[in-house]
């Protein structure tokens, strides 16, 4: 450690005045009961996948569906630390030109290792057929979400990672001032080294420090939002962060993406869970008796117990392109 002991007792105080704003936010969301069932939208393939492994998929926070989806959380912090950088001293211009360059740069990959798995309170949603089930093709898992929920923490906490899940907020006023109280509470420490006359190499261990460390705490509090436009989708997600040693977290496969290689973990939640999974919906432009068959026999090949039922959506569907 070459950090100053005063210097980086203001770091440590930094932390834990942004886990205080973090822990906030969590204990309102909280305060919202969850709904009773979760329900996550996939392809033919995708529901095989499910039942023969038993598992589903935690993506990277970097790789997630929608790649507009943190860049829109962390647009907040961005849009305020250039803001504060335009009236401030010279090395807080510096310091927010490498905040942005770091999102550019998809630095979420590089200083964090967050899982996300996504789910929906909405279990018969349009957009979310047409989204992500083959354009209403595919299917929807129900699970009894008190089951999910004990299965997904029970396994984090007995691994290297810590696990969490609430509902994602659809309010950019709440996001802006959440950012803004980390950012108001970090901007001091950007001139902190002024007049100290340190050594460069423990100059650039600050600076590195109080940047990840913003860095962190800005993503943690965009991956408990999304954008208004996308409120029909009622997202509630399960997030495991490994906190480590070993680094890169260990457990983590890859699947191709658009030319590019999605990082993941796998959730266990049969050996946990069996009877979390309560009915398979087959999406409403599927050949119904067809789909149906596909989702009995993959039930009775790889999930024989206990019984899940088989439905179909209720929604009339009409194809965008028509």
């Amino acid at each position: 450690m070459t950090i100053p002991s005063d210097m980086q007792s203001k770091l440590d105080e930094f932390d834990r005045t942004c886990e205080a704003v973090l822990a906030q936010l969590v204990q309102e969301l909280e305060a919202q009961p969850p709904p009773p069932m979760l329900y996550h939208y996939t392809d033919d393939a995708g529901l095989m996948g499910i039942l023969e492994s038993g598992a589903l998929r935690l993506t990277a926070a970097s790789n997630l569906n929608d790649p507009s989806e943190l860049k829109h959380g962390f647009s907040h912090a961005v849009e305020i630390i250039n803001r504060r950088a335009a009236e401030g001293p010279p090395e807080s211009k510096v310091f927010a030109q490498q905040f942005e360059r770091l999102l550019i740069d998809n630095g979420i990959g590089e200083v964090a290792h967050y899982f996300v798995g996504c789910f929906s309170a909405a279990g018969d949603e349009i957009g979310q057929w047409r989204a992500y089930a083959d354009d209403g093709r595919g299917f929807v898992l129900a699970f009894d979400t008190a089951l999910l929920e004990g299965a997904f923490v029970n396994e984090s906490a007995s691994s290297t990672s810590s696990g969490s899940t609430f509902r994602v907020a659809y309010d950019d006023a709440r996001a802006a001032r959440v950012h803004a109280q980390i950012i108001d509470a970090m901007f001091h420490l950007i001139s902190l080294p002024h007049g100290k006359r340190l050594e460069s190499v423990v100059l650039h261990e600050y600076m590195d420090e109080l940047l990840v460390s913003t860095w962190m705490h800005c993503l943690r509090a965009a991956l408990f939002f999304k954008h208004e436009a996308y409120a029909n989708e009622s997202e509630y997600r399960f997030l495991q962060v490994h906190m480590g040693p070993p680094f890169p977290a260990p457990a983590v496969k890859h699947r191709t993406g658009h030319y590019e290689l999605v990082r993941y973990r796998e959730f266990d939640w049969r050996t946990g869970a069996a009877a979390a999974l309560k009915k398979v919906v087959v999406g409403p432009a599927a050949d119904r008796t067809k789909a149906t068959l596909f989702a009995k026999e993959c039930l009775r090949a790889y999930h024989r117990e206990p019984a899940v039922e088989v439905a179909t959506s209720a929604v009339p569907y009409r194809s965008p392109k028509s």
